[in-house]
């Protein structure tokens, strides 16, 4: 049988608990031409027996009507709050910003901890874990990558001090201040300019801060850096920092090339180790089409390439050199007019190579009908592309027949 020409998201917990939820599920799937099921799964081994039954079931369900299921996983992010729970231990396994602070140390909201992609454990546990998958549910068609980059985004903060006190007399620029939640988690800023009306009396104005979540600036990634391009530090250089800022200044192009190749590079890796698994599973991906993503509302440019820049998602590459069998663009929060654009820019970057289903998500904040993805949904076509991918089902299910 021929399969149908979209893809859906599928998360477990509340959306695929029962046989009759999973039936249903199946038959939302055949009535919205949905052909590839992304169902999310975790990296860490021993799924246990009920998730092994479950993940049957759901295969079962679907294979009549010709629908796929994949296995996706999130290839270089694990959320935890307790770290004897990551699928590694080794703290050089993890991401170092540009302020030199690690992952490590200061996760992302407490609990998001990022992968270097650069690191050679990295790339083993995480191709031997997407390829045990295989065993651990023989049904999967294959493997989908979710966040398969770089972690990126610049966190500002503006702080009113008119009220402060003497206190607007300590922050000065470069310094960090460091902020404690309830929950124990810590996160450090640095102030990047100081505002006051007067010293005295003391009444000030504002202070700005930043964060440059840019990675990875780990002492084995800027030596592999440097072997790589034969751009060579300086050596009055001591600090991540400045070492940092001297890179993106002077070797902005080289520095991108080198992390998206590194990004490539762990994609092949997962490409060789299902193959080697079973040579008939598929691998696709999920990517980017800004970065950082939601800029239509904050009102800014969407910045092309950024998702290359920012990212170091260059899946063009991915598709021409075969390494994924489709791919699933997160066009996000967009106007159908940009979302049109924009597939029709990933269209080019695909070149025939693979499939391209479009991403339209439906949110409680974003609360499409399903009249406005018939409009979504034809744009995608009228640029090339095989379909759309739902994100997610859960949010789509009452809305769609």
């Amino acid at each position: 049988m021929k399969t149908a020409e979209n893809a859906v998201w599928l998360y477990l917990s509340g959306d695929a608990r029962t046989p009759q939820e999973i039936d249903r599920f199946a038959e939302w799937c055949r009535a919205n031409r949905a052909g590839h099921v992304l169902v999310h799964l975790s990296l860490l081994p021993n799924p246990g027996e009920e998730l092994k039954q479950k993940i049957a079931s759901i295969v079962a369900a679907c294979a009549d009507a010709g629908i796929e299921v994949h296995g996706m996983i999130g290839t270089l992010l694990q959320r935890t709050t307790d770290r004897r729970e990551l699928l590694f231990d080794d703290p050089s396994c993890y991401c170092v910003d540009a302020h030199g602070i690690s992952n490590w140390e200061e996760p992302i909201c407490g609990r998001a901890y990022v992968f270097d992609p650069a690191n050679p454990d990295v790339v083993r546990g995480v191709a031997a874990s997407g390829a045990r998958l295989l065993d651990d549910f023989p049904g999967l068609a294959g493997i989908h990558l979710d966040f398969i980059r770089y972690y990126h985004y610049e966190s500002r903060l503006t702080i009113d001090t008119k009220h402060a006190g003497h206190w607007i007399l300590m922050p000065k620029p470069g310094h960090p201040i460091r902020f404690e939640m309830a929950d124990g988690s810590k996160i450090t800023y640095f102030v990047e300019r100081v505002q006051n009306a007067y010293n005295d009396p003391p009444v000030g104005d504002r202070l700005e801060l930043v964060r440059q979540y840019r990675f990875c600036f780990c002492d084995d990634c800027l030596r592999r850096f440097q072997e790589r391009t034969g751009i060579g530090i300086p050596e009055h250089l001591t600090r991540t920092a400045e070492k940092a800022e001297w890179i993106l200044r002077h070797h902005a192009a080289a520095w991108a090339e080198y992390r998206a190749a590194a990004i490539t590079g762990i994609v092949r890796a997962i490409r060789e180790a299902i193959r080697d698994k079973r040579p008939d599973a598929k691998l696709s991906a999920a990517v980017w089409y800004n970065a950082p993503y939601g800029n239509e509302l904050r009102g800014e440019p969407l910045t092309p390439d950024s998702e290359y820049d920012c990212f170091g998602q260059k899946w063009s590459d991915w598709a021409r050199d075969g390494l994924i069998d489709f791919v699933c663009p997160m066009d996000y929060w967009l106007s159908p007019e940009h979302f049109g654009n924009i597939v029709r820019d990933q269209m080019v970057k695909a070149g025939e190579a693979v499939p391209v289903y479009a991403g339209v998500l439906r949110s409680g904040e974003y609360p499409l009908t399903g009249d406005q993805l018939a409009e979504y949904a034809e744009r995608a076509s009228a640029a090339g592309a095989s379909g759309i991918c739902f994100f997610h089902y859960g949010t789509w299910k009452d809305v769609l027949p």
